[in-house]
C-alpha cells in the first residue's frame, strides 16, 4: 500500500471515529435533557388556554384560543403542544409561535397539526415577553 493510500485510510478511520463520538454524545445529551417544560413556570397566572383536538387523516389538529386577561400586553408567544399516551406520558411535543401579540384583555386563535394521533393533548405557554402599559 502506498503512503498516500495509508494516509487516506487513516483519515477515513479518524473521520468515522469523530462522527461516531459526536453522534453518541449528542444522543446522550438528548436523553438526559428530558421533555421540554415551559420557560415561565407560572404562565397560567397570566394566560388562559382552551383547546380541543380534531382528527384529520389519521392525525390530529389541536385548535384553541389563548386569552390574556391581564392589564399588560404579551408578545412573541410560543405554545408547547403535547401529545400524551393513555397513562399521561408525553409522546409528542411541538413548540409553535402563536403568530400574534396579545394586547391587554384580548385573545387569539391557534391551530397546530400534530405528527401523530395521541390519547390526549395538553397545550401550555412555552415562552413569552411582556409589554407593560406605560
Amino acid at each position: 500500500m502506498t503512503d498516500r493510500r495509508r494516509a487516506s485510510s487513516r483519515q477515513h478511520v479518524l473521520a468515522l471515529a469523530i462522527v461516531s463520538a459526536v453522534l453518541g454524545f449528542s444522543a446522550g445529551c438528548a436523553q438526559a435533557a428530558g421533555p421540554l417544560q415551559p420557560l415561565v413556570v407560572d404562565w397560567a397566572s397570566y394566560f388562559t388556554v382552551d383547546w380541543q383536538a380534531t382528527p384529520l387523516d389519521g392525525r390530529a389538529v389541536v385548535r384553541g384560543t389563548v386569552s390574556n386577561p391581564t392589564g399588560w400586553g404579551a408578545r412573541r408567544i410560543q405554545l408547547l403542544v403535547e401529545g400524551l399516551d393513555a397513562t399521561g406520558q408525553i409522546v409528542d411535543q411541538r413548540v409553535v409561535w402563536l403568530g400574534v401579540d396579545l394586547p391587554p384583555s384580548s385573545h387569539a386563535a391557534f391551530e397546530v397539526p400534530m405528527a401523530r394521533a395521541s390519547a390526549s393533548y395538553r397545550v401550555r405557554i412555552f415562552a413569552f415577553d411582556t409589554s407593560r402599559r406605560k
